[in-house]
C-alpha cells in the first residue's frame, strides 16, 4: 500500500518486522488465530493492510532511528510534513532532516527510549513554519529479539485544531457553568437532555438528576399544556421563540423570567431538540414597574398626576368621539386653602392634601371614578358614563363631603371648603374645533374659577352660553394667532437684563418670546402664552426659542449667559426633554452659557420629569432657575428634589419692600432658605434704585425690573445695545 508519491509501501516497515518478529504477511491459512477461527482477528482480511488503514487513518508523521539517530525508515505523513521525498530522508541523521536545535530538545527523550522508557509529549513548534502550532510527539522503543533497544519510532502529530476546540469546548462547559442564566437542551419528547447548574439550584437539584426529566414534571402539567407545550411546538418546527412569564419559585418568591428557545440541529439538519435559555429579569421588572408607577403617580398624594390624568382624558375623549360615550372631568380647588398653610405650615397643608386625597380614593370604589391630582392644592376626577345632571350631583356630593370633613393640625381645627367645575366629554359638534384634553381642563377650570367668583364651595357645570362663548372665541383666537405665527415665523426674541448685586453673580439677560402679527405688529404676550398654554402648543414654541437662542448664543458678549423660560407643558413632556438635551449635546460649547428658567408650579406638577430634567442641564452645564418661587408651592420641601442655581422671587412677594416690614422678613427668609442650600436669589419688579438697595441689602444676589432695564428686541439675535 503506498501514501502518495512520497508515501511508504507495506516493506517500508519489514525490517522493523523482522527485527521484532511480528508477521508482515500472514494469510488467514497460516496464522495461528485465524486457523482458529477467534474474533480477535477477520480470517479474511490480510494484517498488514488493516495496520496499513490504522496507520493512514492516524495520519501521525514517523519515522524509525538506530542509535546513530539515523533515520533507516518513515511514513508518507512525516515526508508531507517536512516536505521532502524518501530518497532524501533514509540514511541521513536526524538533526540534519528536523534540525539541531529540534533534534537537541527531543534528543534526551530519544536516549531515554534507547534506555526503555517510552513517553509523550505536547510541544510548540520552534521552526518557523511550525511557529504557533501544537504537536504531540510520542517516541517507543522497539526491542530485537534478545531484549535489547534496537530502535525507537518517533510520530509526531500536529493537535493544534484538536486543542483549540477542546479550548474553545472547555472555555463554553465554563461559561455555560457560570452563567446565571438558566441553560437546558429538551428533546422533541420533552424530556431533558441537559440543564447548567443555575437551573439545577433554581429547583434545588443536580444538573444530572434532569437527564431524561419530562418537563412536565418540573412545572406540572396544567401549566405544560398551557402554555409551555405550544412554545416548544413552535421551537421544534423550526421557529425562535421569545417571551416572558412570571413563576413562582419553590421558595415562595415571584420571579420573573425571559425565556428563548432555538432549535438544536442535528449534523443533518434535523431539529432533535431545543436550547431554553431562561434569564431572571425580576430586579429589571420591578425597577420598570415602579418607574412607571412613579412616572404616573403623585409622589405626595399617590393619587394618579395630571400626566395619567391627560392619559386618560385622551383615551376618554377618543371613546365619546368614536361610540358616544359620555364622561366629565371634575376639578376641585380648595378654598382658602392659603390659610391652612399660613397657620399650620406646609407640613399641615400636605397633610390635609394627603386626607383630602383618601377622601377621593374611597370614591375610587366605584369602576367609573377616576381621580387624580393637578399639583398644588388641585385635584381631578374623570367621571364615566355621566351626562350633566350626574356629574353635577356628583360633584355637589364632594363639595357636602369635604365641608363635613374637619381637618386638625397642631390643635387646630380647619374647616374645608372647595369649590368644583364640571367640563362634559362629548363628541364636538360640526364645524367645531376637535375637544381636547386642554380644552376640557380650561372648561373646568373656568367654571371652578366661577364657582369660587360667585361665593365658592360649591360645584359649576361649564355651559358655552354668552360670556363663556365669547371667552372661548377670544381662546380660540389666540390659538389661531399663535399658529399662524408659528408657521410663518412670526416670532420674535427680545431680552431683559437680569443685573448682579453681589458682586460675584454673572450678568444675564432673559429671553422673552414676543409674537408678530400680519401687520407687523408686536402682541401682548400673556394672553396668547395662556392659550397656547392650555391648548399643548409652548412644547412646540419652546422647541423654536431653544433652536434659535443655541444657533445664536455666540453673538451674545463673553461673560453674559442668556436665560431661557420652559413652559409647564414642556418640563412634564419626556419628547421636549429629549429634544433639549440633544440639542444641548450638538452645542456642547453653548451649555455653560445658558441658563433654564422653571416655573414653580410646572416643577412640582412634574415632579420625577423636572427631577429628571434638572439633573441633565446641570450636568450639562447649564444653569437652572426656580421662577415666580412662592407663589403656589405647598411645602419647601420640594426644593430638596431640585438641583437649581437660584430662586426667582415671585414679584407678588417683592411688593413694596422698601416699606413694607412684612415683606422685608418675607424675603429675608427665602434668602435664608437659599443661603442653606447654596443658591442665588434674583428679585424681579424691581422699579426703583431704593427697591435694588434694599433687596441687596436684604441678601439678594440678582435684581430684574425695569429700573435695571426693560425689554428690548434682540437685533438679528445678536444683542443690542
Amino acid at each position: 500500500m503506498a501514501y502518495g508519491p512520497r508515501g511508504m509501501s507495506g516493506s517500508g516497515f519489514d525490517s522493523l518486522a523482522k527485527m521484532t518478529e511480528l508477521p508482515v504477511e500472514e494469510s488467514r491459512e497460516t496464522h495461528p488465530k485465524a486457523q482458529a477461527g477467534s474474533d480477535d482477528w477477520p480470517i479474511s482480511v490480510d494484517r498488514e493492510v488493516v495496520r496499513s488503514a490504522v496507520i493512514e487513518m492516524n495520519r501521525a508523521g514517523m519515522f524509525v532511528c538506530d542509535r546513530d539517530y539515523r533515520i533507516w525508515d518513515v511514513d508518507g505523513a512525516f515526508l508531507d510534513m517536512e516536505n521532502l521525498d524518501r530518497e532524501e530522508v533514509i540514511g541521513r541523521r536526524v538533526a540534519e532532516i528536523v534540525g539541531p536545535r529540534v533534534f537537541s530538545l527531543r534528543k534526551p527523550y530519544i536516549d531515554n527510549a534507547f534506555a526503555g522508557q517510552a513517553c509523550r509529549l505536547r510541544v510548540q513548534g520552534v521552526r518557523a513554519r511550525m511557529v504557533g502550532r501544537l504537536f504531540e510527539v510520542a517516541i517507543q522503543p522497539v526491542s530485537a529479539p534478545g531484549g535489547e533497544v534496537a530502535c525507537v519510532v518517533v510520530s509526531v502529530r500536529d493537535v493544534s485544531q484538536f486543542e483549540a476546540m477542546t479550548e474553545r469546548l472547555s472555555m463554553h462547559e465554563e461559561i455555560v457553568r457560570q452563567t446565571t442564566d438558566r441553560i437546558s437542551v429538551i428533546g422533541t419528547d420533552f424530556r431533558y437532555k441537559f440543564t447548567n447548574a443555575a437551573n439545577a439550584a433554581f429547583y434545588g437539584m443536580q444538573p444530572e438528576e434532569f437527564r431524561g426529566m419530562h418537563v412536565s414534571e418540573l412545572i406540572g402539567n396544567e401549566r405544560f399544556d398551557r402554555r409551555a407545550r405550544d412554545y416548544f411546538l413552535r421551537c421544534f418546527a423550526g421557529a425562535s421563540v421569545e417571551y416572558e412569564h412570571d413563576l413562582v419559585a419553590p421558595a415562595g418568591e415571584t420571579r420573573y423570567l425571559r425565556v428563548r428557545m432555538d432549535p438544536y440541529r442535528d449534523a443533518d439538519g434535523t431539529i432533535s431538540a431545543a436550547i431554553v435559555v431562561m434569564r431572571d429579569i425580576t430586579a429589571a421588572s420591578l425597577m420598570e414597574k415602579e418607574l412607571r408607577r412613579q412616572a404616573r403617580e403623585d409622589a405626595l398624594t399617590g393619587l394618579a398626576n395630571r400626566h395619567a390624568l391627560q392619559a386618560e382624558l385622551e383615551d376618554v375623549i377618543a371613546r365619546a368621539t368614536s361610540g358616544g360615550e359620555k364622561a366629565a372631568l371634575l376639578t376641585i380647588d380648595l378654598d382658602d386653602f392659603k390659610i391652612v398653610n399660613d397657620i399650620s405650615g406646609h407640613v399641615g397643608g400636605d397633610a390635609l392634601l394627603c386626607q383630602i386625597a383618601g377622601v377621593l380614593k374611597s370614591r375610587e370604589a366605584d369602576e367609573r371614578v377616576r381621580c387624580a391630582r393637578l399639583g398644588g392644592d388641585e385635584f381631578a376626577v374623570v367621571l364615566h358614563g355621566a351626562d350633566a345632571k350626574e356629574a353635577l350631583a356628583f360633584g355637589n356630593r364632594l363639595v357636602h363631603d369635604l365641608a363635613a370633613m374637619r381637618f386638625v393640625w397642631g390643635g387646630i381645627t380647619h374647616a374645608v371648603a372647595a369649590s368644583v367645575g364640571i367640563a362634559l366629554i362629548e363628541p364636538y359638534a360640526e364645524g367645531g374645533l376637535p375637544l381636547t384634553c386642554f380644552e376640557l381642563l380650561n372648561r373646568a377650570d373656568r367654571a371652578c374659577l366661577y364657582g369660587k367668583e360667585i361665593g365658592g364651595a360649591r360645584a359649576v357645570v361649564f355651559r358655552p352660553d354668552a360670556e363663556e362663548m365669547i371667552a372661548r372665541q377670544m381662546d380660540v383666537g389666540n390659538v389661531r394667532i399663535i399658529s399662524d405665527a408659528a408657521e410663518h415665523e412670526r416670532f420674535q426674541l427680545h431680552t431683559m437684563p437680569i443685573l448682579p448685586v453681589d458682586g460675584r453673580s454673572p450678568p444675564i439677560r432673559e429671553v422673552l418670546l414676543r409674537v408678530i402679527d400680519e401687520d407687523g405688529r408686536v402682541l401682548a404676550p400673556a394672553a396668547l402664552i395662556g392659550s397656547a398654554e392650555r391648548h399643548g402648543l409652548m412644547p412646540r414654541i419652546d422647541r423654536w426659542v431653544v433652536s434659535t437662542v443655541l444657533a445664536n448664543v455666540d453673538k451674545v458678549e463673553a461673560g453674559t449667559r442668556l436665560s431661557i423660560n420652559l413652559s409647564g407643558l414642556s418640563v412634564g413632556d419626556p419628547d421636549f426633554k429629549d429634544f433639549l438635551l440633544c440639542a444641548l449635546d450638538r452645542h456642547p460649547d453653548a451649555a455653560p452659557r445658558l441658563c433654564f428658567e422653571i416655573t414653580e408650579t410646572a416643577a412640582v406638577r412634574s415632579l420625577a420629569t423636572a427631577q429628571a430634567l434638572t439633573g441633565e442641564l446641570r450636568r450639562r452645564g447649564c444653569g437652572v432657575i426656580l421662577d415666580d418661587f412662592g407663589s403656589g408651592l405647598s411645602s419647601f420641601a420640594y426644593l430638596r428634589h431640585f438641583q437649581v442655581d437660584a430662586l426667582k422671587i415671585d414679584g407678588a412677594i417683592i411688593g413694596d419692600v422698601v416699606h413694607d416690614g412684612f415683606q422685608q422678613t418675607v424675603v429675608a427668609g427665602l434668602v435664608a432658605i437659599a443661603a442653606k442650600l447654596g443658591v442665588g436669589v434674583i428679585a424681579e419688579y424691581v422699579e426703583t434704585a431704593e427697591m435694588q438697595t434694599m433687596l441687596r441689602d436684604l441678601g439678594v444676589t440678582q435684581v430684574q425690573g425695569f429700573h435695571v432695564g426693560r425689554p428690548t428686541p434682540w437685533v438679528g439675535y445678536g444683542l443690542a445695545d
